[in-house]
């Protein structure tokens, strides 16, 4: 057994070994101070220290495929493109929704008359339960008008576009009323198979009840779309555009989709805007990463 001193060959720490009994031998031993690895060789005449030799393996490259086109150190995707692509949708979905401010627009602002219009073929229908009334007055804004009875309960009357207020009155039954909104249109319209007017534009139907006193019945189709739609539509609207700054200031993926939905909504300039609209819901998937938010 024999002791031997002797000097890192990587710190030059003092380190000691010892031997025991062999007059050769190859083996390892680590730096009690550097804790390197060394290689020990033991002859007859010398001991010597190297620091170990470590094998390094050749890592295998990958290699490219031929058919990718080689990165040119530019963005994959321009900024510039997408932010355009943002200001489009924007845009659609703001145009959508200003249209569908001016239809409530319109709606708000139908005439209550047409004084340049021509006279247009209205159809009365006055009827209870169990039969048609051949003997009832037609009152127009408080006023008679010349009437004429044409069978199965129907009286034709002329007037022009606009807003009134119809009264029918006949003996036995209450006095009724009904606001009607008489549209632009060609004269003389009829359904085709059967040979009358379109119920709510040039045909308006009197269910009479029995008795004494005044029964107000429905107002007509136009009358409710005057009355209702141009709020709805400004509302639609509202959300459109509510939706177009969302949009742009990438806030909500989801809000987006909801303000181009309500943009269509809007019917703005009747087929202009839920085209814009449908346009904007399309691309809106495109530029879904940019958003700060997927809800």
């Amino acid at each position: 057994m024999e002791k031997i001193e002797f000097e890192c060959p990587i710190c030059e720490g003092e380190n000691s070994l010892i031997l025991m009994g062999h007059d050769s031998a190859e083996f390892d031993k680590k730096c009690q101070i550097c804790k390197a690895d060394l290689e020990i060789l033991r002859t007859d005449d010398e001991v010597k220290i190297e620091p170990k030799k470590t094998v390094q393996t050749k890592e295998k490259r990958q290699k490219v495929p031929a058919d990718y086109k080689k990165y040119d150190g530019k963005p994959l995707t321009s900024d510039k493109d997408k932010k355009t692509l943002v200001n489009i949708i924007s845009i659609l979905i703001l145009s959508a929704s200003l249209a569908g401010f001016m239809n409530g627009l319109f709606f708000l602002n139908l005439p209550d008359e047409y004084p340049n219009s021509e006279e247009i073929n209205i159809e009365i229908v006055v009827k209870n339960r169990t039969s048609d009334i051949e003997y009832a007055t037609i009152l127009v804004n408080s006023e008679t008008v010349n009437q004429t009875y044409v069978g199965n309960g129907t009286y034709n009357i002329d007037l022009k576009p606009g807003r009134y207020n119809l009264e029918v009155n006949a003996l036995g039954h209450k006095n009724s009323t009904m606001e009607i909104y008489v549209p632009v249109q060609d004269n003389n319209l009829k359904l085709v198979e059967i040979e009358q007017g379109i119920d709510g534009i040039n045909r308006f139907v009197f269910e009479m009840e029995e008795g004494n006193g005044k029964n107000k019945l429905e107002d007509s189709v136009y009358v409710k779309i005057t009355r209702w739609c141009s709020g709805i539509t400004f509302l639609f609207a509202t959300i459109g555009l509510w939706g177009a700054w969302v949009t742009y200031s990438l806030k909500s993926y989801k809000n987006s989709q909801i303000g181009a939905v309500f943009s269509i909504l809007a019917m703005g300039l009747l087929f202009v805007g839920p085209i814009l609209g449908f346009a904007a819901l399309i691309l809106l998937p495109k530029i879904k990463e940019l958003f700060n938010r997927s809800l």
